[in-house]
């Protein structure tokens, strides 16, 4: 008898718990819907009042700028105009070499050099914003206004051009690393077929595999377009910042001159900003949140346009098209002898292959310059002064910003892996196949993904700071932040969580086991090394940050002593530092220190992915 009612009793409150934890799970589900609306609230609220005072019209397609005239002036076309152009010429110089290194290292690359080169362009994807912009104003800035006085044209080399060139090698990471994966993701039956047919190894990569993943391609590219609208704090080191108009941008002198972007606006402004220059600066990041939300509408609709391993009709056609159809009919129709057509398309090949090698060793040469040159000029002062407990205008010490950057992390994370991975428990777990509720769940999340950094600072400068009244804090960032990285560590705990065999749920449940307590005692655990890769990619995020903490956590440098302290994290420490222009020394330093930490993330999660490798 007794024994009965304790399994009875058991039994029911297991019951209890599997419901109990069901309500938690959909809740935490929730959060990324709930962060959506009140950023989309938030923001629609403090800037659609400008837009009424100022006319939608006049708002969008105001070419003046002046908050400071007697009579304001409020159009940001100029700066509209000034993200399209940065982001084209980021687009024209990424794209091609990104591309072409994305197709040396998944069909040309040895091995030995892939080793070395792949890890190298996951290192640049994890450099700081703030560490390409100091880069960019103390070598391209020179560089470009060496140029324009050669040119005779003038101009302090803060320009479109420089900011393109930057933006250019910063969304190289995004476009290498998805085009890499969709080039592999091609059947392989496609090249093997081309070579059948008699085609080169280049020709059939060319001809044949590229035209089958050009669908992931050219969503790296979309990718790349919004990693470069949403850029900020490189963008505003670099660009020379005019609100006006830019004049002929793709000539000459438009291209050496200065331009605004609309993150750079923000974050010029915001900091003085009141009344209806407020609510206009608001207003603008609503406009960045719809290019934002359009590219990555576009992005989806690619994506599931089609699948990229499906076989069709089409794709099959493409041996013969290309491979033994392509350059013969036209020899054919010019009646050139056998030996030139080869000769023509031997010469063909061998650009295609020179121009892939060449593009794959920019890549490099650009990593290498980044980092050679940070180091070379940082690490001469890393001097005790800077790791002292207190910094002041004499010693500008960073090791209060270290500790904030720790602290940072450490409340970031404990608010938003939880969060995240119930989330995905209750994606993955919890939830059938075709789910409407996962469909929007999973809709919201990627939305948050996509929205620049800057408008998170934004929207935290709102909510926690005004609404909330956190003011400059600690914990006002760690809020900002948590919203985030959140979508992030969703999508690793749920492709973690998908890795995990459903073999190891069904011996649980055969052993009478509960869901709750397969989850928790089985699959997590299986899936902690995926879990915590995303963790620390998590982590390599918080400690680069910079336009979002301006806004929210502030720039003091100091210890912090409780959670309501402005602080300054180490990235923030760096953008203060270079912008005074008196401690370029320092910065250097800081910058070395950085990354430092972004090697020791990458390193950590390589090793991760090692581990999840030969688990499988």
């Amino acid at each position: 008898m007794d024994k009965n009612f304790t399994t009875e009793k058991k039994y029911s409150g297991g019951k209890i718990a599997e419901l109990l934890m069901n309500k938690v799970f959909l809740i935490c589900a929730c959060f990324s819907i709930a962060a959506l609306l009140l950023i989309t609230l938030f923001l629609i609220a403090g800037g659609m009042p400008a837009i009424a005072e100022i006319g939608f019209l006049n708002f969008i397609l105001g070419t003046e700028w002046t908050p400071a005239n007697r009579n304001p002036n409020f159009g940001i076309l100029p700066m509209i105009m000034g993200s399209i152009y940065t982001t084209a010429g980021a687009i024209l110089i990424g794209v091609p070499i990104g591309v072409f290194t994305a197709i040396f290292l998944a069909f040309m690359c040895p091995k030995p050099v892939y080793n070395f080169l792949k890890p190298a362009i996951q290192l640049l994807a994890g450099i700081p914003s703030v560490v390409y912009g100091f880069f960019g104003l103390m070598v391209l800035v020179p560089i470009i206004r060496n140029i324009t006085w050669l040119l005779n044209i003038g101009g302090t080399g803060e320009a479109i051009l420089t900011a393109s060139i930057l933006l250019g090698i910063m969304i190289l990471p995004t476009i290498i690393a998805i085009s890499e994966s969709a080039l592999k993701a091609a059947p392989k039956a496609y090249y093997e077929g081309a070579l059948a047919l008699g085609a080169s190894h280049t020709r059939s990569v060319f001809k044949v595999v590229v035209p089958a993943a050009k669908s992931g391609i050219f969503a790296s590219v979309i990718l790349g377009v919004g990693r470069a609208i949403g850029e900020t704090m490189a963008v505003v080191m670099v660009a020379g910042n005019q609100p006006e108009m830019p004049l002929r941008p793709f000539f000459l002198d438009g291209l050496f001159g200065g331009g605004r972007t609309m993150t750079s606006n923000l974050i010029m402004e915001m900091g003085y900003a009141t009344g209806l220059h407020r609510e206009s600066l608001i207003a603008t990041g609503v406009v960045l949140i719809i290019f934002i939300l359009i590219i990555n509408l576009i992005f989806n609709f690619i994506n599931r346009k089609k699948d990229p391993g499906k076989i069709t009709l089409k794709n099959k056609m493409r041996y013969q098209i290309f491979t033994k159809w392509g350059f013969s009919r036209l020899f054919d129709k010019l009646k050139l002898r056998v030996n030139v057509k080869r000769a023509f398309i031997r010469t063909v090949d061998g650009l295609l292959k020179w121009t892939t090698w060449i593009f794959a060793a920019l890549t490099l040469l650009a990593l290498l310059f980044v980092i050679f040159h940070i180091l070379s000029n940082g690490v001469a002062h890393l001097t005790p002064s800077l790791f002292e407990f207190v910094s002041n205008s004499q010693n500008q010490s960073m090791m209060p910003s270290i500790i904030a950057t720790l602290a940072m992390v450490v409340i970031t994370l404990t608010l938003a892996v939880p969060i995240g991975v119930f989330t995905s428990i209750y994606l993955v777990e919890y939830t059938k196949r075709g789910s409407k509720i996962v469909a929007v769940i999973r809709s919201a999340t990627e939305m948050l993904a996509g929205i620049p950094s800057i408008v998170y600072g934004l929207f935290g400068f709102l909510f926690f700071f005004g609404f909330m009244g956190l003011g400059y804090s600690l914990i006002g960032g760690a809020l900002t932040l948590t919203i985030m990285i959140l979508p992030l560590v969703i999508r690793a705990t749920e492709e973690a969580l998908k890795a995990v065999p459903d073999t190891y749920r069904e011996g649980a449940f055969a052993l009478g086991s509960g869901k709750l307590r397969a989850v928790f005692r089985v699959v997590l655990p299986s899936a902690t090394p995926g879990i915590l890769a995303g963790v620390i990619l998590a982590t390599g995020r918080i400690v680069g940050e910079t336009a979002a903490l301006i806004f929210t956590a502030g720039t003091i440098a100091r210890i912090p002593e409780a959670l309501t302290d402005s602080v300054r994290t180490l990235a923030v420490h760096m953008w203060v530092l270079s912008g005074e222009g008196h401690f370029v020394d320092q910065a250097y330093a800081t910058a070395v220190v950085l990354l430092v930490m972004v090697l020791l993330i990458n390193t950590i999660s390589a090793l991760i992915a090692r581990r999840i490798r030969k688990g499988n």
